[in-house]
């Protein structure tokens, strides 16, 4: 029975693990369809942007076309990452993860100075306002 038990649970858990493995058509599809949300979901933030009514707005707007784009990126990523195994499937998520973060932050980054672009433009309209009158 113990030979049994040696010989069957290595079989059982490369069976296993085989079976969790996605084949390269599978992962063909599911990397098809994370673009074509992606570019959905990108395409409908470009549409809010682009419909802005005033600059703030148009901020806002240009910040989540951003995100969009990046989540876009980094679930087709992920899917990519899917056909890996072991150490390079960890790699390649970090990676993912990685410029999903560093696009993130560039985003709000942009965002921020954004903002006080239109602050300082506000103020130099006040100022001509006050100089003015």
């Amino acid at each position: 029975m113990n030979n049994f038990t040696r010989t069957v649970l290595p079989l059982a858990i490369v069976m296993a693990l085989a079976a969790c493995q996605e084949t390269p058509q599978e992962t063909a599809e599911d990397v098809a369809e994370a673009r074509i949300e992606a570019a959905e979901q990108t395409e409908e933030a470009r549409q809010h942007y682009v419909e802005a009514d005033t600059m703030e707005e148009a901020i806002d707007e240009r910040e989540d076309l951003e995100l969009a784009a990046a989540e876009g990126a980094y679930e087709v990523a992920k899917e990519q990452c899917d056909a890996l195994t072991g150490g390079a499937k960890d790699v390649c998520m970090a990676e993912a993860e990685a410029a999903y973060e560093a696009a993130k932050e560039a985003a709000r980054q942009r965002q921020e100075m954004g903002e006080d672009m239109l602050d300082a433009a506000e103020e130099a309209v006040d100022e001509m306002d006050d100089a003015i009158n």
